[in-house]
């Protein structure tokens, strides 16, 4: 049985392999199944290995990873969801619906947790995407080599520090790896005689992926055309029960939001990401070599993995040009007509077009790769174990234990070489280090989720029910994370602040202006105190810049007046800036802007 139960994928057409070849490969697959009972142990040895250090990779993540801006707003969205608010209609919200809507649902356990309860539900979310991919890549490989492929595509996705701490921290990459995965693992079950479900299936996953990234909306208009592509080979009209499935999804996901909050989605889900402008040309060239060369670095083993077959894709292509060398191919590996082959090179199509969607975009953030990270090692996999098992086929003689034993070694080989990277990792550090230079080291006294609790507990003890129920603070998590909604207009956190946008413009998209932060910090009364770090009232957007000094200027001297200081927090929240507390004052007096000098 292939993976997954059903058919063998290669032979879903029920013509590429007859006869004799068939009787080989049976047979060695019978002998394959004979030396798994003589390496089970040292299969599942590994196998439980892999899943603690796993295990343990995800569990310090969770618990010691850096905290991001983006989790609180993200949280603080699903929380307003779950009291029945919509996004895009009653509060502002810059990503398409999915994630506050799925999370919203578990805000019970979220709100009970905290961040920690949104890392939880995100750490699981990633797990089924990880165990997706790795169905993925036994469902594109070759059959011979499951165990290989499928430990493979698991030790490459687990074993990594940045792919794990993405999937634990709260952003959208671990529900739209799950989507993703799941809705190209639906579309490889589509065959000739059967599939309808599974096109279906397959267009509406991925549909949900795109209303978790924008961005991945791409990979519908790739499914389908996969599908009409091998129609012949394939059930005739899959790509329009795929596109059925795809349509339903938008629909379901996409539509009730747009018709709610029409100008608010247009411009969270389409227009804001389309207005910061990166400068000149050599400038987004910096950018993006930038974001290759972080790229390389988070995923380093892997990338080598990818540059290795790119290397023996460009000598198979020489060869090609030659004498033809297929008659050296064991009839054990799937024929020239197999589908699973063609379904192999869709996936690194669906990679290499989501890449270079993201790559394109005015500002390519390295970590907008993670959701597709999933999907190149299941392809990596699957390719990597059909070249083995070539090259087995071509170079190795020996029993069934002996190439059981050789696949053992390479897992093992490549868990201790992702083992080492993942020590090494600069991310590592980050999680006992708060900071050091060439001599001074500042170690970590408590994990940042324990510090945003402490916190968040000081701020509840410092709130006076008498002076008001908000929060004054654009890190998100801290309110969360104290169970205190912020002022209306703060929702996005650092990315709530449009100083050049007219009042009826900021007030229908749900943000602040200019003119509505300094009446909100100069007459907001319910919101006895304030908590402020190094990223708060200090990003304007949409263009995510520094605040110009006069508007710095002017909110400082009205916190000064109207609040007064309590107690500051070093090293807080992301990137380690100062979290500066306030309180306001019990005679509190007026503030007037200053007057305006007139012109001589």
């Amino acid at each position: 049985m292939a993976a997954g139960g059903g058919q063998p994928f290669w032979d879903c057409d029920g013509e590429s392999v007859r006869g004799q070849s068939r009787g080989i490969m049976e047979a060695g697959f019978k002998a394959d199944v004979a030396s798994d009972r003589s390496w089970r142990w040292g299969h599942l040895v590994l196998f439980l290995v892999v899943v603690a250090s796993w295990l343990a990779l995800s569990g310090i993540n969770v618990w010691m990873g850096e905290l991001n801006q983006d989790e609180g707003w993200y949280l603080y969205a699903a929380k307003q969801m779950a009291e029945g608010q919509i996004p895009y209609r009653d509060f502002a919200f810059t990503q398409p619906p999915m994630l506050p809507l799925v999370y919203s649902c578990a805000y019970p356990w979220i709100g009970k947790f905290g961040l920690l309860g949104g890392r939880a539900v995100t750490w699981g979310f990633g797990t089924l995407g990880l165990l997706f991919a790795t169905w993925l890549a036994m469902r594109a490989g070759p059959r011979q080599a499951q165990r290989l492929t499928g430990g493979l595509c698991f030790i490459l996705i687990a074993m990594n520090v940045y792919q794990s701490y993405f999937t634990t921290v709260v952003k959208t990459y671990s529900l739209a790896s799950l989507f993703l995965s799941a809705g190209l693992l639906a579309l490889a079950f589509v065959g000739p005689r059967r599939g309808f479900r599974a096109a279906v299936a397959s267009g509406f996953l991925l549909a949900c992926a795109a209303a978790t990234r924008i961005s991945l909306g791409a990979s519908l208009a790739l499914g389908g055309l996969y599908l009409l592509i091998y129609r012949r080979r394939l059930r005739s009209w899959a790509w329009l029960d795929f596109g059925l499935g795809g349509l339903l999804g938008l629909a379901a996901t996409l539509l009730p939001f747009m018709a709610l909050g029409r100008d608010g989605f247009r411009f969270g889900v389409i227009e804001y990401h389309s207005l910061r402008e990166a400068g000149p040309w050599l400038a987004q060239i910096a950018y993006k070599i930038g974001c290759l060369s972080r790229l390389a670095g988070a995923y380093f083993p892997a990338a080598i993995g990818g540059l290795f077959l790119l290397i023996l894709a460009g000598r198979y292509l020489v060869l090609r040009a030659g004498p033809d060398e297929r008659t050296d191919i064991s009839p054990e590996y799937p024929g020239p007509d197999d589908i699973a082959p063609r379904f192999n090179m869709f996936l690194w199509t669906t990679v290499i077009a989501l890449s270079l969607v993201h790559l394109a975009a005015p500002f390519p953030y390295d970590d907008y790769q993670v959701p597709i990270y999933p999907v190149f090692c299941a392809a990596l996999a699957s390719t990597g174990a059909r070249w083995w098992l070539r090259e087995e086929t071509r170079r190795y003689a020996g029993t069934p234990e002996l190439r059981s034993a050789r696949r053992l070694a390479i897992l093992t080989v490549m868990w201790l070489a992702c083992g080492l990277y993942a020590f090494s990792s600069p991310l590592a550090q980050s999680w006992f280090v708060a900071g050091r230079d060439r001599i001074w080291w500042h170690l970590r006294e408590q994990s940042p989720v324990a510090q945003l609790r402490d916190t968040a507990k000081w701020v509840r003890d410092l709130n006076t029910p008498e002076g008001g129920t908000h929060l004054l603070t654009q890190d998100t998590y801290l309110a969360v994370e104290a169970g205190l909604p912020v002022p209306h207009g703060l929702e996005m956190g650092p990315f709530s602040y449009y100083p050049d946008w007219d009042r009826a413009r900021a007030e229908k998209i749900g943000v602040m202006n200019r003119d509505m932060m300094i009446e909100l910090l100069s007459t907001e009364t319910n919101a006895p105190i304030a908590a402020l770090s190094g990223y708060s009232l200090s990003i304007r957007s949409p263009e995510v810049a520094e605040v110009v000094r006069e508007d710095q200027m002017a909110f400082d001297e009205i916190l000064s007046t109207r609040f007064e200081l309590v107690e500051s927090v070093p090293r807080f929240g992301q990137a380690g800036t100062t979290l500066v507390l306030w309180r306001l004052k019990k005679e509190i007096p007026v503030w007037t802007p200053p007057a305006e000098t007139p012109e001589e």
